[in-house]
């Protein structure tokens, strides 16, 4: 039997496969522009399930849903999905290293910081470096003001993310937590 099936109790398991599961595919309905529930995903993994599969279940959630995304709209996939995965990466280290129980605190903090780290490494990569097939620059200027430049370019993209990061990793803990208290009758600590 895997040990992803053996920890805690498997109806809390399968509860969180299913609360993932349901995320992932929320990326193909309409909604503004980063406004998913990649960070929650994240947050929620490192969180719930034990050494691997702390990594195996989020990055399968993201590349099926990537590959959804790609297949329905012709954008699940880019030059620069790489960069994305390892902020992802990135993202569930930051749950790993913050969230040690069902804390409100603990949650909010480190959705702020997985975000935040998210956003300074994406636009630092995606809008500043641009660089062309044949090797000339693109975008901003590389110096100070084009590092800030790229920053505030990226603002409307981040209180997105910021805004359904705080609204979605609190809404899987809680799905999570009342799933166990109330349809498993377990303690929610």
């Amino acid at each position: 039997m895997p040990k992803l099936i053996q920890m805690k109790n498997k109806k809390h398991i399968l509860l969180a496969l299913g609360l993932i599961l349901i995320a992932a595919l929320s990326r193909l309905v309409d909604h503004p522009m980063n406004f998913t529930p990649i960070t929650a995903i994240a947050l929620f993994s490192a969180f719930v399930f034990p050494g691997k599969w702390k990594l195996i279940v989020p990055f399968a959630a993201i590349l099926l849903s990537d590959l959804a995304l790609e297949l329905k709209f012709g954008y699940g996939f880019h030059s620069g999905t790489w960069l994305v995965y390892l902020g992802f990466a990135l993202m569930i280290l930051a749950g790993y290293l913050g969230i040690k129980r069902e804390n409100a605190l603990q949650i909010l903090g480190s959705t702020v910081v997985a975000s935040g780290l998210f956003f300074l490494l994406t636009n630092f990569a995606f809008f500043y470096p641009e660089v062309t097939e044949a090797g000339n620059l693109q975008g901003y200027p590389h110096n100070w003001s084009g590092i800030i430049g790229s920053y505030v370019a990226g603002l409307p993209f981040y209180r997105n993310m910021l805004l359904g990061d705080l609204i979605y990793t609190p809404l899987l803990f809680g799905l999570y937590a009342m799933g166990k208290k109330f349809i498993f009758k377990t303690s929610i600590a």
